[in-house]
């Protein structure tokens, strides 16, 4: 995770996400992404960090298909929570497809 990143603000954008678009039924306190990451805050911070960049980068990775509208819509809800937006993850989270 880049040193300009704020950590508690990129976990409150997990968090959005995860609620909107994770089906409810796998979420519980053991496999919510949120709650994994608190209990490896308290053992080690680096692990999750870490861990953290890679939840966002997979979630943009799945969100790639959302239409323009969709991104703004999200980008506003994300806005009023004070987290980073969907627009603003997709360019520092995107991996890079390697071409074969």
């Amino acid at each position: 995770m880049a040193q300009d990143i704020d950590y508690e603000k990129l976990k409150k954008s997990l968090g959005f996400l995860v609620e909107r678009y994770m089906p409810a039924e796998i979420l519980t306190p053991e496999t919510h992404p949120v709650r994994v990451l608190e209990r490896m805050e308290k053992e080690r911070m680096t692990m999750a960090r870490r861990g953290l960049s890679v939840a966002i980068a997979d979630t943009v990775e799945g969100m790639q298909d959302c239409s323009p509208s969709e991104v703004r819509e999200v980008d506003t809800q994300l806005e009023k929570r004070g987290a980073y937006t969907l627009s603003f993850l997709r360019s520092h989270f995107t991996r890079r497809r390697r071409k074969i």
